[in-house]
């Protein structure tokens, strides 16, 4: 039998006096520019998925710890952004919740609602 090799890993948390110990900017600073750049990945991540639909769009509200990007969108193409079981908007959701997390904040992508036509 050929013998395995483990690998272990250690994670370490550092405090925030050894973050600022280390002369790191922090991000805090730059926030504003942090969420620009969330909204204009947004809304060219929505673009691509609708390429052809005019009036898409990402408005900021901008909370205490929590920024809401709320998307314009028509009817027509609110399908292609949600995906197929929701896969599409739960992904950027991921995504600029993970880019906004890094800057120490909240993000809450919210998407308009159709109601059903009867």
């Amino acid at each position: 039998m050929a013998s395995e090799s483990v690998k272990v890993i250690k994670v370490v948390r550092s405090s925030p006096a050894a973050k600022a110990e280390s002369g790191a900017a922090p991000l805090a600073d730059n926030i504003t520019e942090i969420r620009e750049k969330a909204r204009e990945f947004l809304l060219s991540a929505l673009q691509m998925l609708a390429p052809e639909t005019p009036g898409i769009g990402v408005d900021v509200v901008i909370g205490e710890k929590t920024t809401q990007y709320v998307v314009r969108c028509p009817k027509e193409a609110i399908g292609r952004v949600i995906g197929q079981k929701g896969a599409t908007i739960m992904s950027l959701r991921q995504v600029v919740g993970a880019i906004m997390g890094a800057a120490g904040s909240r993000a809450v992508i919210e998407i308009p609602y159709y109601p059903a036509d009867k």
